[in-house]
């Protein structure tokens, strides 16, 4: 869940964000399951009422009205299709505060691969319909146990009745953003686990924690465990406290494990916080001693000033901030502390060999990616995906293609729990080695799906243009290459 829909170049969060003129609208989808094996899809649909345009009433109250279209397409057949009007609140003065557009639908498909066409049109205007296409895959397989997608909730309450949002005696109002900013308390979810007769009817555990996007260790703090029994569907709905939660990008981990402590599935979800009241934690460094480790040898400040600035595109937002504040004032003790608390949060058993490691790829990230505009390899954004990211299986390197600029598609088979990731470069000069990431698939990263139009402004103008596929030009094969990389 919350798969982001987009029609705009913008980073994936704070926002799923659609604009196109004066409407603004946000959407989320997930994806589940039921006891049969018959797969549903839900969507979440946020329309800013601010942003629509109000008609009067016969009654003499304002209500907006927007037109919602959405195709679900397999292989060019479209498989379910829906068309409705989806009506705002009634309000006599439209000079205060519109509520916004709130709308759950749901939809039943079976397993495969399919691109969902959403379109949006408000009635009052005579601007175009807002149009974006996404694509996702339904796959349950009936031999594993296996998680929906994860909903964010906006607040859940018991409920006796039944509608489309109502699910397993609750009622669920959907949270359709992946960011929390400062007046949120808590983080509510709620999601589903399938595939009961994996368990033999035995009871298991399950663990939901918060990491940081960047680190892969559990934040103690919010680590939580629950004993549940197998169901045909296991449910999970949960609260976690976040008032003490950095600023930072994370991700939401759900793990299902059996007596033995085996991992029978998992699932996570990206988000962002925004908490400025909330400081990085640095007991572990306050206590630490650098004496006798290899941390002691760093005797030279500027030189240690480096090493931690080095290790930026692997620290979590809290690290980073922390680690600026200090490199300005701190002694060299305390930079010591900081350097070592950082390694051995990454490998306590031999943090120095993990920095030696990182060091080495450093090097060559600087070899490699360093740029006539005075950064260094691991400032640049191909060293800092290289470095958070490992050395991807697959680069394509197009640096002279008559139509386009050059370009680079970075792609990874596996990335975490991701698969088939791609990262999207370009450069106005070659010269310059200054290529910048235009567009990902990985989460938390810059989303553009017309991205090609970027690549190929230098020969071609995409004003006006919606079709996210360039036409077809000599020479001109980064589409291609994206599709099928090699």
């Amino acid at each position: 869940m919350n798969k982001l829909i987009y029609l705009l170049l913008i980073v994936l969060l704070p926002g799923s964000f659609l604009q196109a003129n004066s409407l603004k609208a946000y959407m989320a989808y997930a994806i589940f399951n039921t006891p049969d094996n018959n797969p549903y899809v839900e969507t979440y649909l946020t329309i800013k009422g601010s942003s629509v345009k109000y008609m009067v009433q016969e009654n003499g109250t304002f209500r907006g009205t927007v037109d919602v279209q959405i195709i679900f397409r397999k292989n060019d057949s479209i498989i379910n299709f829906d068309k409705y009007e989806l009506l705002g609140s009634e309000s006599k003065d439209t000079s205060r505060y519109m509520k916004n557009f709130l709308d759950v639908q749901r939809y039943a498909l079976p397993a495969g691969t399919y691109e969902l066409e959403l379109s949006l049109k408000d009635r009052a205007s005579n601007k175009d319909a807002l149009v974006t296409v996404v694509g996702f895959t339904i796959d349950f397989p009936e031999d594993k146990m296996g998680f929906s997608d994860i909903v964010f909730l906006q607040s859940y309450e018991k409920t006796s009745n039944t509608s489309v949002i109502e699910k397993s005696g609750y009622k669920l109002i959907p949270y359709v953003f992946n960011y929390f900013p400062e007046s949120a308390t808590s983080l509510s979810f709620y999601t589903e686990l399938y595939g009961d007769e994996q368990m033999n009817g035995e009871d298991f555990l399950m663990n939901y924690y918060i990491r940081p996007f960047e680190v892969d260790k559990k934040l103690d703090r919010f680590f939580y465990r629950k004993k549940m029994k197998a169901e045909p569907i296991s449910v999970l709905l949960k609260s976690i406290d976040i008032t003490q939660l950095p600023t930072g990008s994370y991700l939401l981990v759900l793990e299902s494990r059996n007596r033995e402590n085996n991992l029978m599935a998992s699932k996570e979800i990206f988000f962002q916080r925004y908490n400025p009241d909330a400081s990085y934690n640095i007991t572990n460094v306050l206590l630490i001693d650098p004496k006798d480790t290899f941390v002691s040898a760093i005797t030279d400040r500027d030189s240690l000033v480096l090493y931690i600035d080095y290790t930026f595109p692997i620290s979590s937002e809290a690290e980073r901030y922390y680690a600026a504040s200090q490199t300005k004032t701190e002694s060299l003790e305390s930079l010591q502390k900081y350097f070592l608390n950082f390694w051995l949060e990454r490998d306590k058993i031999h943090p120095e060999e993990a920095w030696s490691d990182y060091h080495q790829r450093v090097k060559q990230a600087n070899a490699n990616y360093k740029t006539s505009a005075r950064l260094a390899g691991y400032q640049s954004d191909r060293g800092r995906v290289y470095l958070q990211y490992g050395q991807p299986n697959v680069i394509a390197e197009k640096h002279h293609e008559p139509a386009g600029y050059p370009y680079e598609i970075w792609h990874y088979y596996n990335l975490g729990n991701q698969t088939d990731v791609r990262f999207v470069y370009y450069a106005r000069d070659i010269s310059t080695n200054d290529f910048h990431l235009i567009h990902s698939t990985a989460k938390g990263e810059l989303h553009n799906y017309r991205w090609e139009t970027l690549v190929y402004s230098r020969t071609w103008d995409p004003t006006g243009i919606d079709d996210a596929i360039v036409p077809e030009t000599w020479g001109g094969n980064a589409t291609d290459y994206y599709l099928r990389p090699r």
